[in-house]
């Protein structure tokens, strides 16, 4: 099947970005993240439709992964003053 899109310049350019990050022609990382997504249960496209125990699951998981990116964001032993004070002048 051919699919003729018309996206707007700044989607096209991180498409065509990300493409290119991995090594992959768009049409390939395009074919790819579609794929992803029919490859997820239907539920999971609509966060209102997932049970309590599967909301849950998804929200650990997005913790989780947070966690990773801001692991490799700051070295470990960071100090990160988040106080009122700090934050509010």
């Amino acid at each position: 099947m051919t699919l003729n899109l018309a996206l707007r310049p700044e989607i096209e350019a991180r498409l065509r970005q990300r493409a290119a990050a991995e090594g992959k022609d768009v049409a390939a990382f395009v074919e790819e993240a579609v794929q992803q997504r029919l490859d997820q249960p239907e539920s999971s496209s609509n966060p209102s439709k997932l049970s309590p125990s599967e909301q849950w699951d998804r929200l650990k998981k997005w913790i989780e992964e947070t966690a990773q990116i801001v692991s490799k964001t700051l070295p470990p032993g960071t100090f990160v003053d988040d106080s009122r004070e700090s934050i509010y002048d």
